[in-house]
């Protein structure tokens, strides 16, 4: 059993390749990089559902940049440089057979530790409200990226305001663009942040993001060409 095209594409480690009979009970473990890997399978009603479940280990802080890819039977599915960090069900792939070939491989990109943008340290210390939330940042750091809501918050640290109030975007939003460039000692894209910052970025004129999100499209090994040019 061989990885489909595009999957071929990643340098994936193969953690597991075998046949496996889905009514014993299946059920394998792994370790990658401080999170805890399983694959196993329920049964429901006729057939049979195939989980990919991902835990970090208790007590680890790191994050995790990953490519990876499953295979149950002749369905793959894959994601390029995905974003581990808590406790969830990756993939669910249902099948009727219950003897099947299993493959699974993954790839580390990056180990990452972020920081919490919604705690006041003595490097992010300027509050910045937006409906009911609060956070905090630096914002002699942020204006080195421009943008006109940046810019804003460095002059109103200047002039001594207590605060900056954020009314452009979306409390949700606002804390993905500043995970992005605030939670990580450099700007952090993968493939669960890079459409929805790809357009904040492009909204308030933050060129190094836009940036960032092409040099990651321009990277991605299995993304169609024409969709490369799509996204550019």
């Amino acid at each position: 059993m061989s990885w489909p095209h595009p999957v071929d594409k990643l340098a994936l480690g193969t953690l597991m390749e075998e046949e496996v009979d889905l009514d014993a009970e299946f059920s394998r473990n792994f370790n990658e990089c401080c999170f805890d890997i399983k694959i196993y399978a329920e049964k429901k009603n006729e057939k049979y559902e195939v989980f990919l479940e991902i835990n970090p280990e208790e007590g680890s802080k790191y994050e995790l940049i990953v490519d990876y890819a499953i295979g149950v039977g002749k369905e793959f599915r894959f994601v390029e440089k995905d974003h581990w960090k808590c406790s969830e069900v990756l993939q669910k792939i249902e099948t009727p057979e219950s003897k099947i070939n299993i493959i699974f491989g993954v790839s580390v990109h990056q180990p990452l530790i972020s920081e919490n943008v919604m705690e006041k340290t003595t490097f992010r210390y300027f509050r910045i409200l937006c409906a009911g939330e609060t956070f905090y940042v630096n914002p002699s750091n942020l204006k080195k990226m421009g943008g006109e809501m940046f810019e804003k918050w460095f002059e109103d640290e200047v002039t001594h305001e207590d605060c900056s109030i954020v009314q452009k975007l979306a409390p949700d939003d606002l804390k993905l663009l500043l995970m992005a460039t605030c939670g990580y000692s450099t700007i952090i894209i993968h493939s669960r942040n890079v459409f929805e910052l790809g357009d904040i970025g492009v909204e308030l004129k933050i060129v190094p993001i836009v940036r960032a999100i092409d040099a990651f499209v321009r990277d991605l090994k299995t993304m169609h060409p024409v969709r490369k040019l799509e996204c550019a």
